[in-house]
């Protein structure tokens, strides 16, 4: 798994640096959805409405958000759904503060990871996870065959922590197949310093980790709409690039630049793809016999 260290050494860059090119009402550094929306702010609404749809989030739940940022989701669903309330989960301290700051009386933030946060005495009506899975393996993990028991750890965390009725929205980028060229080869190695100690999972880890837990409810495969926020990220951060090198330097503008072209060629070639999955707790439907 990705160490603290390792997301902090991404995401606790600056909040204010991220503001450079992320949506200014909600800060998601997440793929949007695009349909209909005329712009990236709409587009982030989006992926929100068909996230909590998929958590089938109602008025009055207690939900927790698995790698929750900045908060975004948790904002929304603040606004959106009455009396509920939101708790977030990260090992970035630059978000933990930043979610503090906002000082939303149902929104509440740990600074810990999955593992070791304990079920609390009211469980969760609904689980949300948006692009946190991708940094539960490292590279090291893969090489043992470690993946997919840390997977079905996190899916048997989710059924402790939750209630019987609690579905799950996962959004997560899979690596669909070895690298095909050069080029994804060099992209895949640049963005392993971009997100150091995370490694993608596949469509087959996923499956196997939730084999008697959760059966997949409903999935919408949008790795095209990564590319297209990904153009939108890098046109706003071009957009204040002066502001960009002056506070941060030139080389952390080229780095990003270099980030969001390789990770959108990445997904255009199919390498990459994004999901978004709702789950729901599996019902037995044979009996073992010993």
């Amino acid at each position: 798994m990705a160490t603290q260290a390792d997301i902090e050494a991404h995401y606790d860059v600056d909040n204010d640096f991220f503001a450079l090119f992320l949506d200014k009402q909600y800060r998601v550094y997440t793929c949007a959805v695009w349909d209909d929306a005329q712009n990236l702010e709409q587009a982030q609404v989006n992926k929100f409405n068909r996230l909590c749809s998929y958590a089938n989030i109602q008025a009055g739940y207690k939900v927790v958000d698995v790698g929750c940022g900045w908060g975004g989701i948790m904002n929304f669903i603040s606004d959106s759904y009455l009396n509920t309330q939101i708790q977030g989960l990260t090992i970035s301290t630059e978000q933990f503060n930043f979610v503090n700051s906002i000082k939303k009386p149902n929104v509440s933030v740990d600074l810990q990871p999955w593992q070791s946060y304990s079920a609390p005495a009211q469980k969760f009506d609904a689980i949300i996870s948006v692009c946190a899975f991708e940094h539960f393996v490292s590279f090291e993990d893969y090489a043992a065959s470690r993946q997919r028991d840390i997977y079905k750890n996190f899916f048997d965390w989710c059924l402790n922590v939750s209630t019987e009725i609690a579905q799950v929205a996962l959004q997560c980028i899979v690596i669909t197949r070895p690298p095909s060229n050069l080029m994804e080869l060099n992209d895949s190695k640049y963005l392993q310093k971009v997100f150091p100690g995370s490694a993608l999972p596949t469509i087959s880890d996923i499956q196997a980790a939730i084999v008697d837990k959760y059966e997949i409810s409903a999935a919408t495969r949008i790795g095209s709409h990564y590319v297209r926020t990904l153009i939108e990220w890098k046109k706003r951060l071009e957009i204040n690039k002066n502001v960009c090198i002056e506070r941060y330097g030139q080389a952390l503008y080229d780095f990003y630049i270099g980030y969001f072209d390789a990770a959108g060629r990445c997904f255009e070639s199919g390498y990459w793809d994004l999901y978004q999955v709702s789950l729901k707790r599996a019902t037995p439907i044979r009996v073992l016999s010993r």
